[in-house]
C-alpha cells in the first residue's frame, strides 16, 4: 500500500486551490472595483441633480419647476430615471435629513442597479448602488459689486463712515486709483477685493487692507431681464395737493404725484406710471406691495413718512429717495422680483441718488448697473442691502448689513451643498 504514502504531486494541488483562491478574490476586487465608480457616478447625478434643482427653485419659486431642473442635470450626467431601471427620486423641500422640510433646499436620490461580471458565480447578477445630494441655498459673501472697468469705481471723500461687517466688496476697475479714500473716513468691510489699485489720501483707514490685482468680477444680476410693460391706453396723471386722505388703486397713469400735507395709499398691485413718480411734500406716502415701473423720474424726497413692504421699482430716468422722514422700503421675498428693491435700466446712465438718515431702513438689492450710484447723508445700521452698480460715491456715514442675512432666497445668497 506504499500508493497511499507517496507524496508526490502535492504542491501541484495546493498551487491549483491557491490559484482558484486568487483568482476569486481577484474577481471580487474587479467587480467592487465597478461598484465603486458605479457609485460615484451616481453621487455625482445626485449632486448635480440637488444644485441644479436648488437653482431653478432659488429663481423660480417652483416645486415643479425644480423637479424638471434637477431631473434633466441626472439625465445630462448619465443616470435617466426609469431608464435602465434606475429611479431618480427629487424631493422639494427635503423629506429625509437634518434638512427636511427646510424651504428653498431640494433633494436627489440616485439609485441604479449595476450588473456583475464574475459575482454572478455566486448568484449575483446585480448589485443596486445608492447616493443623494441636498443642496440649497447659503448667504452670498458679497455686498458691494461695482462694475466699471475703468476710473474711480469707489470714491469715499471728507469725512465719510462706510461700515459694511461681514461683507465683501468687489471692485472691478483696472485703475491705480479704482478705490479712491481722500480725507478722514473710513471704509470697513470683511474683504476688499480690487481688480487694479487703490488711493487713501489723509488720515482715513480702510480695512482690511484691499487685495488688488483681483480677478474681475462679472454682473452677478446679469440675467435679470426688465419687467414687461405696456404705457398704452394710461390714465391721466393724478396729483394730490391737499390735506386729506387719497387713495389709488394699481393701473398705468401718465404720472403720480403727492405735494401736500395728505395721506396717499396706493393699493397693492402693479403700476406702471408713464412719466414722473413724486413724493416731494409733507404727507404720507402708503406704497402697497407690487411692482413700480416708472418711465420719468421717481422722487422720493417728502419730509413725511413713506413705507412699502414687498416693493419693487423699475426706472428709466432719474432716481432720488431721501430720508428726512420716517422711511422704509422692503423688497419682495418671493416671486419674479424676488430681492430687487431697485432695478434702474441697463440703458438708464442717470446717476442715482440715496440720501440715508438714522430713519430710513431699506431692505433689497440696489441694482443700477450703468450709472453711479451716490449714497450720502447717514444711513441706518438697520439695512440690508446689496448694491450692484457702475460706481460708487460715498459721501455720509453710511452703514448697511448683508441682505443675503434675511432674505435667504435672494438672487444673490449661494446655492450649496449641504448633504
Amino acid at each position: 500500500m506504499r500508493i497511499w504514502r507517496n507524496e508526490a504531486g502535492q504542491t501541484l494541488i495546493l498551487v491549483a486551490f491557491c490559484i482558484t483562491a486568487l483568482m476569486g478574490f481577484m474577481a471580487m476586487a474587479v467587480d467592487v472595483g465597478i461598484l465603486f465608480r458605479a457609485r460615484w457616478n451616481a453621487q455625482i447625478a445626485a449632486d448635480a441633480a440637488a444644485t441644479a434643482g436648488a437653482l431653478d427653485y432659488h429663481f423660480n419659486q417652483s416645486a415643479t419647476s425644480a423637479k424638471s431642473a434637477a431631473q434633466a442635470a441626472a439625465s445630462a450626467n448619465g443616470i435617466t430615471n426609469g431608464s435602465g431601471g434606475a429611479v431618480v427620486t427629487v424631493n422639494v423641500p427635503p423629506a429625509n435629513g437634518p434638512n427636511a422640510g427646510a424651504a428653498g433646499f431640494v433633494e436627489a436620490i440616485v439609485t441604479q442597479p449595476n450588473p456583475t461580471t464574475f459575482m454572478r458565480i455566486l448568484g449575483l447578477d446585480s448589485i443596486s448602488v445608492s447616493a443623494r445630494g441636498v443642496a440649497g441655498s447659503g448667504i452670498g459673501s458679497g455686498c458691494v459689486w461695482t462694475l466699471g472697468t475703468s476710473g474711480e469705481d469707489i470714491q469715499n471723500t471728507g469725512s465719510a463712515s462706510i461700515s459694511i461687517p461681514g461683507c465683501y466688496i468687489y471692485d472691478d476697475s483696472s485703475s491705480s486709483n479704482a478705490l479712491d479714500q481722500t480725507g478722514s473716513g473710513s471704509i470697513s468691510a470683511k474683504g476688499i477685493n480690487i481688480v487694479g489699485g487703490y488711493k487713501n489720501v489723509g488720515s482715513g483707514t480702510i480695512s482690511p487692507t484691499p487685495t488688488t490685482g483681483a480677478a474681475s468680477q462679472s454682473d452677478p444680476l446679469s440675467y435679470l431681464q426688465p419687467p414687461s410693460y405696456s404705457t398704452s391706453g394710461c390714465g391721466a396723471a393724478q396729483s394730490f395737493t391737499g390735506s386729506g386722505t387719497y387713495s389709488l388703486g394699481p393701473g398705468c397713469y401718465d404720472g403720480i404725484s403727492l405735494t401736500g400735507s395728505g395721506t396717499l395709499t396706493l393699493g397693492a398691485g402693479n403700476y406702471v406710471i408713464n412719466g414722473n413718480f413724486s413724493d416731494t411734500g409733507s404727507g404720507t406716502l402708503n406704497l402697497g406691495a407690487g411692482q413700480y415701473v416708472v418711465t420719468g423720474n421717481l422722487s422720493l424726497t417728502g419730509s413725511g413718512p413713506m413705507s412699502g413692504t414687498s416693493v419693487s421699482f423699475y426706472t428709466l430716468g432719474t432716481t432720488s429717495v431721501t430720508g428726512s422722514g420716517t422711511v422704509t422700503l422692503e423688497a419682495p421675498t418671493s416671486g419674479s422680483d424676488d430681492g430687487i428693491l431697485f432695478f434702474q435700466s441697463r440703458s438708464d446712465s442717470n446717476a442715482m441718488t440715496v440720501t440715508g438718515s438714522s430713519n430710513m431702513t431699506l431692505q433689497g438689492i440696489i441694482y443700477v448697473p450703468d450709472a453711479q450710484l451716490k449714497m450720502t447723508g447717514s444711513g441706518s445700521s438697520n439695512s440690508y442691502e446689496n448694491v450692484v452698480v457702475n460706481s460708487l460715491d460715498f459721501t455720509g456715514s453710511t452703514a448697511f448689513q448683508n441682505y443675503s442675512l434675511i432674505n435667504s432666497s435672494s438672487p444673490l445668497s449661494q446655492t450649496i451643498m449641504v448633504e
